[in-house]
């Protein structure tokens, strides 16, 4: 599976929690977000986005997001 680096902008993020079903799903197979490797905390108008011990940067997450709160690029192996 390629690995990716993902920025994150949590300034463009509006916590609808698309990338935490998408990797819910593709790990767990059902849609949990509690399941997700990536998290997504909403507090008043602000969001965070953080990544589990567990994320393995495949991405997912990126594709699901339609507000590009999130970006990747492929990591360059040294």
């Amino acid at each position: 599976m390629k690995r990716f680096l993902i920025e994150v902008r949590p300034e463009l993020c509006t916590g609808c929690l698309r990338c935490e079903l998408a990797c819910s799903e593709v790990y767990t197979g059902a849609f949990n977000p509690s399941a997700a490797r990536i998290k997504v905390q909403v507090s008043d108008n602000e969001c965070s986005i953080s990544f589990t011990e567990d994320c393995t940067y495949c991405g997912i997450c990126v594709d699901h997001c339609f507000y590009d709160a999130l970006k990747k690029r492929l990591e360059e192996k040294a």
